[in-house]
């Protein structure tokens, strides 16, 4: 017996002893997510009464023991000063908030609106008055000193590790005298793939993907490019069209419907597109003066104004070969392919024959047009979800990636929010993906999607799209805040910085905002511009 209590000290002593000893003081090492931040040589200070946050510290710290001194200058209605700690991603945490009247200590469960208050002190910090701030974690206790006076003992399981940040809740402050020691776990190490990266050579290079859409109807003309292509100033009152910086590096030509109501993603859209309806795609982007011509023109005005030689990176989409197509058309003189055989390898291989005859169009019509200012980087899978139950889906898929890549292309996806095989797509040999939030466009969604779609995008290497619905956002406040909170989010969540982006606008709509003489709607184009330059900093749960 006293053996194997021996042995069982022993055990517990190197688990114990396996965790690394860590310390820090002052700013120097703090990622602060705002440009405003304010650090000196021994103090950090957020200047403005609004949102911010400043972190430190990683997934694996577990326990530690830290001491500041703060001074809250202004609190704005609500406003708290907060310290997250075992934070592993935002709203993922426990918060210690101060305000004027009492501290509490408090718990997130995944968003800004979900949370729990764990234990409460009826004493707080005034504006302009400093405090002496202590927090001990250690295991599932945690004990907050103020001025070295214990104020607050508190137990809770839920969170076993992580960083730990200082927040603004429509705050002013300055933090000085930070000390901190603790303990992290070498052997806690997240599983999460991370953001697909922006301008990683698995997508070309691409940074910022921009959906342009050519459905039946709509149009594109150099004018309607150029603000994609180039940001602009305002050309109001002068109405001079001056271009001042590039913009998005990177388009995506698409549509949904055809003529006479044919879909090319889905028959819920739709009577599905055919072979005709295909080649009417194709000789509509190729038309030789808008579509893709259109933008190569406002590269050539672009680079004249800018005295560079950029180009754009192009994407271009394979519609979907659907299942329930049983006339599709003849492609190589062997007579029209039907997509609905009951033997699934014959469906399949007519599948497959439609995507490599349209794909060979497409790069004749490319060379023929001899792009001086675009490069075809790739194609777009239309369809937003895999559909497993139609036999040869996910062999059809990777059998036209192979394809592509016998040109050195790349083959990407964007699915809807956790549509089918979104987790599973290098399986179905896509080079990379893009992960719908659909908030925009759902009456039910709350915040809490964006740290869904965080999670999803992290665990399983995906970029973000961002999306707007049309004018609506200029004329809906509803609307607009959810647009904005997309941009926010990406802040939060550090999208802007470390995903590679789609973005959805409907048609023509940030390019409208931009030669807008309305002030509203002018504000998106450049929240849109300091949004892709990384410059917007606002975080989500700004009011």
């Amino acid at each position: 017996m006293l053996k194997i209590v021996v042995i069982f000290i022993m055990v517990l002593s190197s688990i114990v002893s396996a965790n690394e000893a860590f310390e820090d003081q002052g700013f120097d090492n703090w990622y602060l997510q705002q440009k405003d931040w304010v650090m000196t040589e021994d103090s950090l200070s957020w200047p403005h009464v609004s949102w911010a946050e400043a972190r430190l510290g990683g997934f694996n710290w577990v326990d530690y023991d830290l001491t500041f001194v703060v001074k809250p200058e202004e609190y704005g209605k609500d406003g708290q000063v907060r310290l997250y700690f075992r934070q592993t991603k935002p709203f993922q945490t426990y918060s210690l908030n101060i305000t004027a009247d009492n501290i509490t200590l408090s718990r997130f469960d995944a968003s800004v609106e979900n949370y729990r208050v764990l234990e409460e002190a009826n004493v707080g910090v005034k504006p302009n008055q400093e405090a002496k701030i202590r927090l001990n974690v250690k295991g599932n206790d945690f004990f907050v000193y103020l001025n070295d006076e214990l104020i607050i003992e508190a137990y809770s399981i839920k969170y076993k590790s992580g960083g730990i940040a200082f927040w603004a809740e429509n705050s002013k402050f300055i933090v000085s005298n930070f000390t901190i020691s603790g303990s992290k776990d070498p052997t806690l190490v997240s599983t999460d793939l991370g953001y697909f990266p922006k301008g990683d050579p698995r997508s070309g290079g691409v940074n910022d993907l921009m959906l342009i859409y050519n459905n039946v109807g709509s149009n594109w003309m150099m004018i309607d490019a150029l603000p994609y292509v180039a940001y602009i100033s305002p050309i109001y009152p002068d109405y001079q069209l001056n271009v001042e910086d590039y913009f998005f590096d990177s388009f995506l030509f698409l549509a949904l419907t055809a003529p006479d109501g044919h879909a090319f993603d889905a028959p819920s859209r739709g009577t599905p597109a055919v072979k005709e309806h295909w080649q009417w795609f194709i000789d509509k982007i190729f038309d030789g003066t808008n579509q893709l011509s259109a933008f190569e023109r406002a590269y050539e005005v672009a680079n004249e104004q800018l005295g560079e030689d950029a180009k754009g990176k192009i994407y271009i989409m394979i519609p979907n070969p659907m299942s329930e197509i049983k006339d599709f058309g003849d492609v190589d003189g062997t007579g029209s392919l039907n997509f609905s055989w009951g033997d699934a390898k014959k469906a399949t291989d007519h599948r497959f024959r439609a995507v490599k005859w349209y794909i060979d169009e497409v790069l004749k019509k490319w060379e023929q047009a001899n792009y001086q200012n675009l490069e075809l980087l790739g194609f777009y899978w239309v369809e937003e979800a895999i559909h497993y139950g139609v036999p040869g889906e996910v062999e059809l898929i990777n059998k036209v990636t192979d394809y592509i890549h016998e040109f050195d292309l790349k083959h990407t996806w964007i699915p809807y929010f956790t549509s089918s095989g979104h987790n599973r797509w290098e399986e179905a040999g896509f080079d990379f993906v893009m992960h719908q939030p659909n908030h925009m466009f759902s009456s039910t969604s709350t915040i809490d999607r964006f740290l869904h779609l965080s999670n999803y995008a992290l665990r399983y290497g995906q970029g973000i799209e961002i999306e707007a619905e049309g004018s609506s956002v200029t004329n809906d406040l509803i609307k607009r805040k959810k647009f904005i909170d997309y941009l926010r989010a990406g802040v939060t969540f550090n999208w802007q910085k470390d995903a590679l982006h789609g973005y959805y606008q409907g048609t023509h709509y940030f390019g409208s905002c931009g030669i807008s003489s309305d002030p509203y709607a002018r504000e998106i184009y450049e929240l849109v511009y300091q949004y892709v330059k990384g410059e917007f900093d606002e975080p989500l749960g700004t009011k």
